[in-house]
């Protein structure tokens, strides 16, 4: 698992996947990475059940292992991961921004 990942909570719901939630007390919008055999989706969502399926690209993306150009470059898997979530961790910010503009 990965090692910067550790504000949030790890859970193992199958013995092929790992999820990390991560959602800042009292903030609504948070992140969401799945480890999946040699693949991750990172997300962005609305509360603890939130998820999307196939979602927008501001929301989800899937990270696949580094091709050959990207290994010739010395890029990992784990770099593409941890740049997908400061991504997802930006667009969570916004949305909470959103909802405490609207509030206020």
């Amino acid at each position: 698992m990965l090692k910067e990942l550790n504000q949030g909570k790890w859970s193992r719901p199958t013995d092929r996947s790992a999820v990390y939630l991560e959602i800042a007390p009292g903030k609504r919008w948070g992140i969401r990475v799945t480890l999946i055999d040699d693949y991750a989706k990172v997300e962005a969502v609305d509360g603890p059940k939130g998820t999307w399926y196939k979602g927008p690209q501001r929301y989800c993306s899937t990270i696949y292992p580094p091709n050959i150009i990207e290994r010739l470059r010395g890029i990992t898997l784990e770099q593409k991961i941890m740049a997908a979530v400061e991504e997802k961790r930006r667009v969570a910010q916004e949305e909470n921004a959103l909802i405490n503009d609207s509030t206020s």
